[in-house]
């Protein structure tokens, strides 16, 4: 904590890690009484995650909310505890429900994490509080969650991005907030992690719109990677894979766009390393020696702009794999571009 001197005075600060939580349906086919014994619920689930993750208690800022609550850590070593945390809880609010036969009792939470340099502060009753730009977002990002969802904002996700333990572990959507402000939130996605729900937040769903027709740029990369999928299933294992297939696919993507619009009589402006002359597995060779963070910060950016309002037509486990066509992406690409499929050869899979 650091304390500044302003025109207000002197001001206390401190990097707050900010988990903001609370009961979905709160008071929905819920009695009072119900209501009252999930709060209990919650606040016991919480302190036994911060005990569990040895949380020191002079460092944490609990602010009830009614149906849920903020916890504000000031100050705490480590760059995910706030991430942890928020598992924990979600594994122990698994655990209750589990074990809870009066359905009024069981629950979801959903939660929104943030970080900031945000002011430590005194509230009328005595109490210590938390203000500043950091919780206040904490709230906008939880409320964008279904239940047992965890979405964290942009600071958060930047850390987070580069520890190995979180790689590919995030989703990214844009949100919108009051007055119309538009700001990014992470879904983050483990298979792994129990009681999370790594489903797709209905803030964000897209039901009942028409599908987007598929792009030019998206056809011919499916193509390529159709072309070249057994290379890549033959590299399973390597941790750059997917992304060197997301930069190569790119870049060949872009030349057959840029080849089928050149004149005849001139030569097409290519992209990919050594264009024309080089093999997949050579061009695969070169573009896995760029730095790593370059190469994953370029195959994302790529797969936002030009592949992600398609991620059906991509295999998944929890998130879309852009290194691979899905069946129904084979039958997309058909349905809207078969000229561009006869382009490079592709058959239609016969229907069994």
């Amino acid at each position: 904590m650091t304390k500044r001197e302003g025109c207000e005075g002197v001001v206390e600060t401190g990097r707050v890690q900010c988990v903001f939580l609370d009961i979905v349906g709160f008071t929905k086919n819920r009695s009072v009484e119900a209501q009252s014994d999930l709060v209990a619920t919650l606040n016991d689930v919480v302190t036994k995650a911060m005990k569990c993750l040895a949380v020191p208690e002079p460092n944490v800022v609990l602010l009830p909310t009614g149906d849920g609550m903020a916890v504000a850590l000031v100050d705490v070593a480590g760059v995910d505890v706030h991430l942890r945390l928020a598992l924990e809880i979600l594994r122990l609010v698994a655990e209750h429900n589990a074990a809870e036969a009066d359905g009024m009792r069981r629950f979801e939470v959903r939660m929104g994490i943030n970080e900031n340099i945000d002011n430590l502060v005194v509230d009328i009753n005595g109490r210590r509080n938390v203000a500043g730009a950091g919780i206040s977002m904490a709230q906008r990002i939880m409320d964008k969650a279904d239940g047992g969802q965890v979405l964290v904002g942009q600071t958060v996700y930047e850390v987070l991005r580069q520890r190995e333990s979180y790689l590919s572990s995030f989703r990214r959507f844009r949100a919108k907030g009051k007055h119309e402000i538009e700001f990014d939130v992470y879904q983050f996605v483990a298979k792994d992690a129990h009681g999370l729900n790594v489903a797709e937040p209905s803030a964000f769903a897209t039901k009942g719109l028409e599908r987007p027709t598929l792009s030019k740029l998206a056809a011919n990369y499916m193509c390529h990677a159709i072309d070249h999928r057994d290379f890549l299933v033959a590299r399973k294992g390597e941790p750059m894979r997917d992304y060197v297939a997301v930069v190569l696919l790119g870049f060949l993507a872009d030349d057959s766009l840029e080849a089928a619009s050149t004149p005849s009589h001139e030569e097409p402006n290519t992209k990919t390393w050594r264009a024309g002359s080089a093999s997949f597995e050579e061009q695969y060779t070169h573009y896995a020696k760029t730095e790593f963070w370059v190469l994953a910060e370029y195959a994302e950016l790529y797969a936002h702009e030009h592949l992600s309002r398609y991620s059906e037509c991509f295999e998944r486990d929890v998130l879309p794999n852009y290194a691979f066509v899905s069946s129904a992406g084979i039958e997309r690409l058909f349905a809207d571009h078969p000229e561009i499929a006869a382009e490079f050869g592709i058959v239609m899979p016969a229907v069994e």
